[in-house]
This record gives structure tokens, C-alpha cells and sequence, in this order.
């Protein structure tokens, strides 16, 4: 509206004064063209002086073209400036246009310490970027920025809201994300309280379900403070369940032991560990093969990985189980097919093996659990 103002004032005043020279002795605008050219230079404030009006009328209708000018341009300038400050800061931020997320990595809810949380993210993942991490979450505005301050984290994208709401979950385009986490919420409310277990596990559950509608295809991992919880989470479908309370309690117990026991588990899920416990995919050849050749096939290809066993029914808990019921009907036997039916529906996803036979056969959706020697790491 600014421009059409700005546009519309500089043609009409235009025509007038030259309407209004054209009657006057010694004008020096003779044509259109003329007015139009000590139109634009007068509306922005430029003065050539090459022409001008010498009526009454005309100067008059100048002043005006002036104060049109001052003002129009001022407001578009205005627009111009709020526009790429706004922009500057949601980036400062990480306020992005979410639409364009492909393969990222979401975190559903807030820790406390989450800065440190998330650089032992980046730590663990070597793909990971910092600029592939989405945050949800309802946090506010100073504890964003307190994560931005940190070096290794100034690119990761926030949307704010509640984590557990269907339309702040689709924001975050969850059926393209490569892994969902869902935390248990420790975000204070107004008057500063934190989530009671009860509540933190019923927002993950909440958030758990929904993504079980938005992104069947995306695997999903979450924490549950109150173990009785569980079946709720696996009936949405989660097979990823992280039990931090008790993990803690039983690493503790560990140490009563005296075998050192909590040392090896620090020093295997420590981001800054050489030495990383994890998975990785398993190539087609050794899929339907004995587990014994997989193991030669480490001992003389993979130095600096140790093969420990084997993570069964990993990747699309969905997809997996359609194969497994796919292969169970393919039988005539009624009594084989109930027996398959009902080891499908007894099926543990992301099942680990240790310790096997050499002639162990190595099923499909099975990935290789390995001890990595990663060498000097570095975290920011």
C-alpha cells in the first residue's frame, strides 16, 4: 500500500504540475516525460535541479509530492528493515521454516543441563550436524538462547510449543525424520515448577501415540521415568524405551560389586570415549548365513571393530513385522501357521544377542552390535 501511495503521487502530482507549467512564462518542464523526471527526483529528496516549477501551483503541488515522499519511502524503508531484522533474529534463534526438514534428527521435550545433553548427542552420532537437530518444546525463550551461546550448537532449529500436540508435531515434519527422541520432560512451568513423573511420562506416552498416526515409518525412542508405564509406549508402537531411572539405579548397584563394571559401561556410551558401543548395518551376503562368518568377516576386514552380537527386528518396527507375517503365512498347515502367527505377535524389535554359536543364522532386520576404537576424540 506504501508503494501504491508512493506510486499513485508521483504520477498524479506529476501531471498536475506540468498541467499547472504549461500556463506559466519561462517553464522548463515542457512535456511528460519532464514531470516524471523531476517527479522521481523530487519524491526521492534528490534535487538535480535540471528542473523545477516556477508557478505557484506547481510548487505547491512539489510540497506535497515531498511530504508523500518522506513518508512513503519511510514506511517502506521501515518494512524493509523490520523484515530482515525479524528474519536475523528467528535464525539467531533457530526459528526456521521447517517445511524444508529432510532427514533430521528430533528432540521431543527438555533435560535440564540440555546443552551438554545435546553435545553428547553430536558426540555419539558422527553423521549428526548441529543444523539436523530439531527441537520441541515449550522452554522458554532465555533457555534457547543459552544453548545458542554454546559454539557447537548456534545451528540447531527450535519450534516452540508442546511437544505432545498434534499440530506442533507435524511442524516438525516427523514422517521425514531419520529418529524421533522423546525425552521425559523437565520443562518448569509459569511459577517454575517441574513436571511430576506422572505428568512427564504421560506427555511422552501423549507425544508417543500421535507420532504413531503422523510418522509410522519413523523410528521413535523415549524416555520413562516410571516403569509401569511401558506397556503404554508399546502399544504405540515404541521399541526403543529408555528406562532412566532405573538404568541409573542398577549402574549404581554395579559398583557394589567391586569388578569394576561401571567403569566399562562409562567408558562404552561416552561420547568422549575412544571406544563407542553401537550398530551398524549388516551387508545383504551375510543375511540368511551362519553368525560364524560374519564374525571372520570383522576379524580380517574391520580393524578397530569388535563384533559382540547381534540387535534383532531393528529399523521399521512397521516393516518388520509385515515381513515376519508375510513369511508366517506361507504355509498350508494350519497348526504351523498358528505357531507362526503367534511368534510374530510375541516379537521383540530391537532385540539384542550376545554369546552365539557360530551357526546361529542371522535373520533380515538384524543389524551388528560392535565396540568401535574411534581413536583421540575431541568434543566442543
Amino acid at each position: 500500500m506504501a508503494l501504491l501511495f508512493v506510486g499513485t503521487s508521483w504520477w498524479a502530482i506529476s501531471a498536475l504540475v506540468l498541467y499547472f507549467e504549461s500556463q506559466a512564462p519561462d517553464h522548463n518542464i515542457n512535456s511528460f516525460g519532464d514531470s516524471l523526471w523531476w517527479g522521481i527526483v523530487t519524491l526521492l529528496t534528490v534535487g538535480y535541479g535540471d528542473k523545477y516549477p516556477v508557478s505557484a501551483a506547481g510548487r505547491i503541488a512539489a510540497g506535497f509530492l515531498m511530504v508523500s515522499g518522506v513518508v512513503g519511502i519511510a514506511i517502506v524503508t521501515a518494512k524493509i528493515s523490520s523484515f530482515f531484522l525479524e528474519r536475523a533474529l528467528r535464525e539467531r534463534r533457530g526459528f526456521v521454516d521447517t517445511t524444508r526438514l529432510r532427514n533430521h534428527f528430533v528432540i521431543c521435550g527438555w533435560k535440564n543441563e540440555m546443552a551438554e545433553f545435546l553435545q553428547h548427542v553430536l558426540g555419539s552420532n558422527r553423521s549428526l550436524r548441529d543444523e539436523d537437530i530439531v527441537l520441541l518444546n515449550n522452554a522458554a525463550e532465555d533457555m534457547f538462547d543459552a544453548i545458542r551461546e554454546t559454539p557447537a550448537l548456534k545451528k540447531i532449529k527450535i519450534v516452540k510449543g508442546d511437544f505432545f500436540s498434534e499440530m506442533n508435531l507435524r511442524k516438525v515434519e516427523p514422517q521425514r525424520a531419520r529418529k524421533i527422541l522423546i525425552l521425559a520432560d523437565a520443562t518448569p512451568n509459569a511459577k517454575g515448577e517441574i513436571p511430576t513423573i506422572t505428568e512427564a511420562d504421560a506427555r511422552t506416552i501423549m507425544a508417543a501415540m500421535t507420532l504413531n498416526n503422523l510418522a509410522r515409518g519413523t523410528p521413535v525412542a523415549a524416555e520413562l521415568l516410571d516403569p509401569q508405564m511401558e506397556s503404554y509406549l508399546r502399544l504405540a508402537q515404541v521399541n526403543e524405551i529408555i528406562f532412566s531411572r532405573d538404568y541409573t539405579r542398577m549402574i549404581v548397584a554395579l559398583a557394589s560389586t567391586g569388578t569394576g563394571v561401571t567403569n566399562v559401561f562409562h567408558d562404552l556410551i561416552s561420547s568422549k570415549s575412544p571406544h563407542f558401543i553401537g550398530t551398524e548395518a549388516i551387508a545383504e551376503q551375510f543375511v540368511r548365513h551362519k553368525y560364524g562368518d560374519l564374525v571372520q568377516y570383522y576379524l580380517q576386514n574391520r580393524t578397530g571393530v569388535e563384533l559382540i552380537g547381534l540387535l534383532e527386528y531393528s529399523g521399521n518396527s512397521h516393516e518388520a513385522k509385515e515381513k515376519a507375517l508375510r513369511r508366517a503365512q506361507h504355509t498350508t498347515n494350519i497348526k504351523e501357521l498358528v505357531s507362526n502367527l503367534n511368534a510374530v505377535k510375541a516379537m521383540r524389535f530391537n532385540q539384542p544377542k550376545f554369546c552365539l554359536p557360530a551357526d546361529y543364522v542371522i535373520q533380515e532386520d538384524t543389524m551388528a552390535i560392535v565396540i568401535e576404537n574411534r581413536g583421540e576424540i575431541h568434543v566442543a
